[in-house]
């Protein structure tokens, strides 16, 4: 079995070149059978199952139901963006799965035990950050959120789009915590993939005595970033 994972499409209506961009990536580099793991952020925001029926990202969600009904099989872990996104609707709508754990999951490839996540909680952050995270991603929060009118709903993304960008670390320090993924190492993961540092890398380290591996994807800014395993053998590429 073949598996791709990217993470930080960021599409949006503003950027049609990367909305094209990921259209030529399911297509030239998406087999039928193969998985397809998004680990967040596909899009640049969510505002609930009522995105499904705007127009933002009509060509987008045409794209991942043609992958689908071709034979792709896509698995999404929720980001810091797209953190409304649930299971059911678009599931029905689109054929694409929220996986259950919505910011994590685990699988074994090639012999290995994998760990994926978008990232934002593998980074070094204050109780408090946590606290506010959490808050907002609650089931409380989104219920009210999902029922604001669709004017008001995306006038509330922009504003949080725009103060999560600004308050962002310098690019060259914005990492995860050494701690965090060491931690999710000793759990048992052989390999850890996510995204969310928009910087694509590859760490080696050895934890407990063992050979581990850690692979960070890019964003799409300028190119496509993604990371291929096919009987055990991974590449991170980048295009464009």
């Amino acid at each position: 079995m073949r598996r791709l994972f990217l993470a930080d499409v960021h599409l949006s209506p503003r950027e049609p070149a990367r909305t094209a961009r990921f259209g030529e990536f399911l297509r030239r580099q998406c087999r039928p059978g193969d998985e397809l793991y998004i680990l967040g952020d596909l899009f640049d925001y969510w505002i609930g199952p009522k995105h499904l029926c705007l127009a933002d990202y009509g060509e987008s969600l045409e794209m991942l139901r043609e992958a689908v009904a071709g034979g792709l099989r896509i698995y999404f872990i929720i980001g810091n963006r797209d953190f409304y996104m649930r299971g059911d609707a678009f599931r029905r709508q689109v054929g694409l799965h929220v996986v259950d754990g919505r910011t994590e999951h685990r699988l074994s490839a090639g012999g290995k035990s994998v760990y994926l996540c978008h990232g934002d909680y593998l980074e070094g952050r204050t109780d408090r950050g946590y606290r506010i995270q959490e808050t907002i991603r609650s089931r409380a929060a989104e219920w009210v959120f999902v029922r604001l009118p669709a004017r008001l709903a995306i006038g509330m993304a922009e504003f949080y789009r725009r103060l999560s960008g600004r308050k962002g670390k310098p690019r060259r320090l914005h990492a995860p915590s050494p701690e965090a993924v060491r931690e999710k190492f000793r759990q048992g993961a052989d390999i850890i993939v996510c995204g969310h540092y928009h910087v694509p890398g590859q760490e080696r380290q050895d934890v407990d005595g063992l050979p581990r591996t850690l692979y960070i994807l890019g964003d799409w800014s300028e190119g496509s970033s993604y990371l291929v395993e096919e009987d055990g053998r991974w590449e991170l590429c980048q295009d464009g």
